[in-house]
């Protein structure tokens, strides 16, 4: 039987596949005749799309004069699972040793994700690494887990067997002793692999990030420092960025925005709710909004101008212009198939809005009506008895008890000739509802102290 073979059948009758990698730290390695060439040091691993697997060994020798040798790991005889000794292939002779073995390019196990911060995917949540579960494939390694557990961490410190002596006296049944704490890799998103050039690496499906909540990917970015939060938001494409982006608070918004070239900064606010990128403009000085507006296309960029120009607090200033409209003589089943075809930069709203050749607003329907429809009747005759609206210039309490009386989502604005202007949706007015609460409970807690 082949040498690689009978390892492999020697590894599965010890019915241990996995190991961990801070059992594998610092411990001998041996060349060809057994001599003692040094010890191990880091793991350099080969991109995959899921699980990445050993490319080279990293050895280190010395102490005040520490030098190190990368070894392929075609080169590597076989790593003893009861002492975690590595073998060679190859003499001592044949290995070169120099004082430094970064690459920036390479991703390694002790350098790029041993202690560092990651995204766990399916929790949605930052956690940190405290030590890595390797399986044995063939004659590789593959990283198969890693653990987020305390025992991962005395594990590291090498207290493990005296922790778990000491636990066992008190309570055999502890969790410390009976749950591994092991999250898959493939729900691993790393967030700077190699802290120095702030680069990602690893070959994540974009799927993962998708879907995530975007308030926990607004969590999740809240969670990290400012270099890190850079590095993951870069990483996003940019229907993600646009939601992680509108799910954090101004001052981070603000920070984020200054690490980014103008360019990036027009992309983003162009994949953002119009009503949330006016927000955003507002809040900032004039002349800093005005030198992003000149990098957005010329029609979006005089739309959010527009919206600028209205109080905050007033229907104009509420108003996002992303909403469903279609000429009163468009077929149903026309409509339909260009709902379906279109993209939208949020979830759109159930309902559409209904304009003449002028943009007049002469009425509103629903999808649930749309769909109940014959496809050949004309949109208009599917409108609901009465359209309710509100003008640029209503108040937030106007614009709120409209939609609280009629049971609204939405509610569309128009200007003095009824021009379809946009909408308002229940969460810009529900909002500006807390935060009109939030100060009127700060004034009463204030007066209260001075009584």
């Amino acid at each position: 039987m082949p040498e690689q073979y009978q390892n492999m059948v020697n590894r599965i009758a010890a019915n241990k596949m996995f190991i961990y990698f801070s059992e594998l730290l610092d411990k001998p390695v041996l060349d060809s005749n057994n001599n003692e060439i040094g010890r191990i040091y880091d793991i350099i691993l080969k991109p995959s799309a899921v699980y990445p697997q050993s490319a080279s060994l990293v050895v280190h020798k010395g102490f005040l004069n520490r030098k190190y040798a990368v070894i392929s790991w075609e080169n590597i005889k076989d790593i003893d699972i009861y002492s975690q000794e590595a073998t060679l292939r190859v003499e001592k002779q044949k290995l070169v040793f120099e004082e430094k073995h970064d690459n920036k390019d390479e991703l390694t196990l002790r350098r790029d994700i041993l202690d560092q911060q990651v995204v766990d995917t399916h929790n949605h949540k930052v956690i940190r690494i405290n030590d890595i579960h390797l399986l044995f494939v063939e004659e590789a390694l593959m990283v198969a887990h890693v653990d987020i557990s305390t025992r991962g961490l005395i594990r590291r410190l090498g207290f493990e067997k005296i922790a778990d002596f000491l636990v066992s006296l008190f309570n055999k049944n502890s969790p410390y002793l009976n749950t591994e704490q092991l999250i898959s890799w493939k729900y691993i998103q790393p967030l700077s692999i190699n802290p120095a050039s702030m680069t990602i690496k690893v070959n994540v499906p974009e799927k993962q990030f998708s879907s995530i909540p975007a308030a926990d990917l607004g969590e999740i970015f809240l969670d990290l420092n400012i270099k890190q939060q850079l590095t993951f938001f870069q990483s996003l494409d940019a229907q993600t960025q646009a939601r992680v982006f509108t799910n954090i608070d101004f001052k981070t918004q603000k920070s984020l925005v200054e690490d980014l070239q103008p360019k990036q900064i027009a992309e983003l606010l162009n994949n953002i709710p119009s009503d949330e990128a006016t927000d955003f403009l507002e809040k900032l000085p004039k002349d800093m909004a005005e030198h992003i507006l000149s990098f957005i296309e010329t029609k979006y960029a005089k739309k959010l101008s527009q919206l600028l120009g209205y109080s905050s607090d007033s229907a104009g200033g509420l108003m996002t212009a992303e909403y469903t409209v279609f000429i009163k003589d468009t077929p149903v089943e026309a409509a339909l198939k260009q709902i379906k075809e279109r993209v939208y930069k949020v979830e759109p709203a159930q309902y559409v809005y209904i304009v003449d050749e002028n943009n007049r607003l002469v009425g509103t329907t629903n999808f649930r009506r749309l769909i109940l429809a014959n496809p050949q009747e004309l949109i208009q005759n599917v409108a609901f008895p009465k359209t309710y609206f509100v003008h640029l210039g209503s108040s937030v309490k106007e614009v709120a008890y409209l939609m609280e009386k009629y049971k609204y989502y939405t509610i569309p604005v128009v200007d003095e000739d009824h021009v379809l202007q946009g909408i308002i949706t229940v969460d810009d007015i529900l909002s500006q509802l807390i935060a009109f609460a939030w100060r009127r409970l700060k004034k009463i807690k204030i007066l209260s102290k001075d009584l």
